[in-house]
């Protein structure tokens, strides 16, 4: 078990670039995705390499309170759908439960002030512990679910706690993304240097976490005032920030981890992408994997 890191999950925001489908919802996260759902899909991924500290940050106690309630065990309802002889679905609603030996804490972030304000509010519930960040609409579907992309990301950490490591991806336009310049981050850079552009899932060591922690009241009082993209003090600034003030005494190396080709990345943020990995998870995930290619096929020839 990964007694030393604690896996953070942003889960605020509205979710509008995903509606209508998140319309109504608690966040998009609870989307579905094949069998599961997008959340489903991240807590399996995590709690397979051993992870089992885990903070939800949401905006609001009745979100908070809506994710308990989606998370919660459904052994009644598993038990009648075994009864009922339609045990794949029970087999689907199982591969959702939390294992008993997870810690799931919820964090609210009652104002949208950035991902660096998100980690800093979630080390105040895990001070002692690294993190791993991963925005649950990042998804990676693995060729090798015994060695996947947040293993290796996770196991290259701990050969060396001294690594500010950052997901990265070759890209054509990294405009939307950030990459390392100098030793530092630019954020959605106009004229890039190179086309690594950064992605979650990240790790933040913890001497990171205790510089954004410091940082949380000062931001909320509006007596800290960092260089703000979109009024947010966004992971980059924060990571920036600690680099400048403090790393010469302590040294951290700042450096994107590169998803390999055997990981397909899947980012679900708009409604369109959304739709993109849903198909895909029909088609290769769901237990109606070959119902829905059969059917798919079908449809497909009628329509050509």
């Amino acid at each position: 078990m990964l007694d030393n890191i604690e896996f953070i999950i942003p889960c605020g925001g509205k979710s509008t670039r995903n509606y209508p489908h998140s319309k109504g919802l608690p966040h998009k996260c609870l989307l579905p995705f094949g069998s599961m759902r997008l959340i489903d899909y991240v807590l399996k991924e995590i709690f397979d390499i051993g992870g089992r500290h885990i903070t939800i940050v949401c905006s609001s106690q009745k979100v908070i309170d809506d994710f308990k309630e989606a998370l919660k065990p459904c052994p009644e309802i598993e038990e009648k759908l075994r009864a009922a002889g339609r045990s794949h679905i029970a087999d689907a609603l199982k591969a959702t439960e939390i294992p008993q030996d997870a810690d799931i804490k919820y964090v609210i972030q009652s104002k949208p002030l950035g991902t660096s304000h998100v980690l800093g509010l979630a080390h105040r519930v895990s001070k002692d512990r690294h993190a791993v960040m991963y925005f649950p609409d990042d998804l990676y579907i693995n060729k090798n679910p015994q060695n996947t992309h947040l293993k290796k990301l996770v196991s290259a950490f701990l050969k060396n706690e001294k690594q500010i490591l950052i997901t990265g991806m070759y890209r054509d336009d990294v405009s939307n993304n950030a990459i390392i310049e100098n030793g530092r981050l630019i954020e959605k850079p106009k004229n890039p240097t190179n086309h690594i552009g950064g992605i979650s899932p990240m790790v933040i060591p913890k001497p990171v976490l205790d510089y954004m922690m410091e940082k949380v009241e000062p931001l909320e009082d509006g007596t800290f005032k960092p260089s703000l993209i979109g009024n947010e003090w966004v992971y980059t600034d924060g990571i920036n920030g600690f680099l400048d003030e403090r790393g010469e005494k302590n040294p951290h190396e700042l450096r994107m981890f590169l998803k390999d080709d055997d990981d397909a990345f899947m980012d679900t943020g708009t409604l369109p992408l959304y739709e993109h990995a849903m198909l895909l998870a029909l088609l290769t995930m769901s237990v109606f994997k070959d119902e829905h290619c059969a059917f798919a096929k079908a449809l497909l020839d009628k329509i050509e």
